[in-house]
């Protein structure tokens, strides 16, 4: 298939032979010479036709017109997929960049992207066999696993029925946090999008249900390791006491973005996994919004960070470091977490505060996981898939952490040949408006959430006092 800049090409030199030809030629060479591009699509257009022409009959229609009209034709019937423009409607082509186009068009320097590169390999071998639907099966899982750990906590209730699928086991472990009321205003809004990630996977089609997680379990064989003690001890072992993450505004904060920020990482990592491109911009949003709110939860513990966490008798940032470091350890290799505090200059450090309310490399990027590396840190390295938070395992294809360090070859081999896909025009419509004016008066799935704020009347998109004026 001939790219933009080979068409181009081709449309300037015809236009330079036409205009050589134009000086020997009368009107009607001038005419042809004004539009070149216009005679060429057509050619093109009627020889794709099912009712294809033999060359000669087009070369002899095109010689009543010019010397440039021939020429013109000649070159679309030897390059049958050339457009001289690619643009115009007459191809019944839409404009390029649609999703099914494939930009293979230059050599990127991906070697110093080695930590992305690092994922994406592992995502490729990672990827395996599994559909979407077992993708979207393993979201299920986690959401389930995160929304319910803060919906609890944050306003001591459960996930409404529907969003816990059938017949699912009642979780150990859960109550509701003892937090300020500044600390329970800003993570009201995460726990609420957390039961909105639960309804995402619910109408893309999991109908799995939440897993059995022991909160209890999970949180303490994270801290025994965290600490460097054994499988099957607890942190009781050296402060008395075991992990509560409800104790106050540290503890949970701390317990909920361990969670969070698997949820940021391994959704971004999924979005490479995804062949359907709605589901891959959905799974792609909930790792956007879990960057975010895990970014409100480090700055909570930022301004806690000198505080003495319970039953530690470390502080906020040294606990952090802690947790951080056994995130690093329990996924490969590669370096993919950060500690409420940065002072490592390979990344964006800043100098005095140190602050860091979102991992990135030095590029600013954030990073991926892939589910295999999730279940590893989630599962504490349990090879079978039972143990840590998830003791019977989970539902769904994705349920072991069987090959978390592996990594697959290929991205060395992406192509550098131009590639370009495009759809009929007659497959692009324009964004259909709202179901009325004013906007649905409630949207699907809008009462499965313990969302308790009622508007009244229909709400009009377009006015401030929408957005909060």
């Amino acid at each position: 298939m001939q790219t933009t800049n080979m068409l181009q090409r081709e449309a300037c030199t015809q236009q330079r032979v036409l205009g050589q030809a134009a000086s020997n030629s009368g009107p009607a060479t001038k005419r042809a010479r004004r539009s070149p591009a216009k005679v060429a699509a057509k050619a093109s257009a009627e020889q794709q036709d099912a009712t294809r022409k033999a060359p000669l009959d087009h070369l002899r229609d095109a010689a009543k017109a010019s010397v440039g009209a021939v020429l013109a034709a000649t070159i679309a019937i030897t390059t049958p997929m050339a457009y001289a423009a690619p643009f115009d409607t007459g191809t019944n082509l839409a404009p390029l960049g649609n999703l099914r186009s494939a930009d293979k068009g230059t050599k990127y320097e991906l070697e110093a992207l080695n930590t992305e590169a690092a994922h994406i390999k592992a995502g490729i071998a990672a990827r395996k066999d599994y559909t979407d639907k077992d993708i979207v099966d393993f979201l299920c899982n986690t959401e389930c696993l995160e929304g319910r750990f803060d919906t609890m906590g944050v306003q001591g209730k459960d996930f409404k029925a529907d969003l816990l699928g059938p017949n699912p086991k009642p979780p150990k472990g859960m109550k509701k946090a003892n937090l300020s009321p500044r600390t329970k205003a800003l993570l009201e809004e995460v726990a609420l999008s957390e039961q909105g990630h639960a309804l995402y996977t619910r109408q893309a089609g999991s109908t799995i249900p939440c897993p059995y997680v022991d909160y209890d379990k999970g949180f303490n064989a994270v801290f025994a390791r965290a600490y460097g003690l054994k499988d099957g001890e607890s942190i009781s072992k050296l402060f008395g006491k075991d992990w509560d993450p409800y104790v106050n505004d540290a503890t949970f904060a701390l317990s909920m973005v361990f969670l969070e920020e698997l949820g940021a990482t391994g959704n971004k990592g999924l979005t490479l996994l995804h062949t359907n491109p709605i589901l891959a911009d959905g799974t792609a949003g909930l790792a956007t919004t879990a960057t975010a709110f895990a970014a409100i939860e480090r700055s909570i513990l930022y301004d806690l960070r000198d505080e003495i966490v319970p039953p530690t008798n470390e502080t906020v940032a040294q606990v952090f470091a802690r947790l951080s470091a056994y995130r690093d350890a329990m996924d490969g290799p590669q370096i993919d977490d950060q500690g409420l505090l940065n002072k490592d200059p390979r990344f964006i450090a800043i100098p005095g505060s140190y602050v860091n309310n979102i991992p990135t490399d030095i590029r600013g990027l954030s990073f991926s996981r892939t589910p295999l590396m999730n279940l590893n840190i989630l599962m504490v390295g349990a090879k079978d898939g039972k143990g840590g938070f998830f003791p019977e395992g989970i539902a769904g294809r994705i349920n072991t952490p069987e090959g978390f360090d592996k990594l697959a070859k290929g991205t060395e081999d992406f192509g550098n040949q131009p590639q370009i896909v495009q759809m009929p025009a007659s497959e692009v419509e324009k964004i259909p408006g709202p179901v009325t004016p004013e906007g649905p008066s409630e949207l699907p799935g809008m009462t499965s959430l313990t969302q308790e704020l009622n508007s009244g009347a229909p709400l009009v998109n377009e006015k401030p006092e929408t957005r909060g004026l």
